[in-house]
């Protein structure tokens, strides 16, 4: 996968001061975001100031507004909807950690994307694609279930050192991911087998 590279005016603009999670998503069920907004309940009473972004559009929006009203966290969850891409790389930008709870992802370009910023991601080891956007324990946080979601949040947004790692490792990773270098490798296969020659993939 390429990656559009973030507005340059973003990527210096300070973290919030506060406790900042965000969701890079379209908001449909599969995407489980419920399962966010749950463990911003949990933790809200433990974890001050704590916030959660959303970030996109859907079908979907109207049930998560219902549920974060339903679990009393409206004023705990910014909905911002479909945004532009200076608004959504500034908002990933100020947050702390990115939570991507979907059921089944095929990449998680999502991930790069925060990982940009030097923010890392927490997701689920079972979605699929996560497990090759995501170097568990390296760039992010794989985790199970829920439970261990709302655990790995709270310990990422108390130990700043932890989240510095990761998220640093996450946006040296994100540089080897760009359109040209895609092209290139597509190429570099293209003229191997043209040729008749064996060729691997790119890793």
């Amino acid at each position: 996968n390429g990656l559009d590279q973030a507005p340059p005016d973003t990527l210096g603009a300070a973290r919030s001061a506060t406790p900042r999670a965000v969701v890079l998503s379209r908001l449909v069920p599969h995407k489980q975001i419920e399962d966010a907004l749950d463990a911003v309940a949990v933790l809200r009473p433990r974890v001050p100031n704590l916030h959660l972004d959303v970030v996109g559009g859907g079908w979907w929006h109207d049930r998560l507004v219902e549920r974060a009203a339903t679990l009393g966290i409206s004023d705990a969850v910014t909905f911002h909807g479909h945004v532009d891409d200076p608004t959504k790389h500034a908002v990933v930008q100020r947050s702390w950690v990115h939570v991507l709870p979907s059921r089944k992802e095929g990449w998680g370009l999502a991930v790069i994307e925060a990982a940009q910023h030097g923010v890392p991601t927490i997701g689920y080891r079972s979605s699929g694609g996560l497990t090759d956007s995501i170097v568990d324990g390296v760039t992010g946080v794989l985790v199970d279930d829920r439970d261990e979601l709302v655990d790995r949040l709270e310990q990422l947004l108390a130990d700043s050192v932890l989240r510095d790692e990761l998220g640093a490792k996450a946006q040296t990773r994100s540089s080897e991911f760009s359109w040209q270098q895609s092209a290139v490798a597509m190429r570099s296969v293209l003229e191997s087998v043209h040729s008749g020659l064996p060729v691997s993939g790119v890793i």
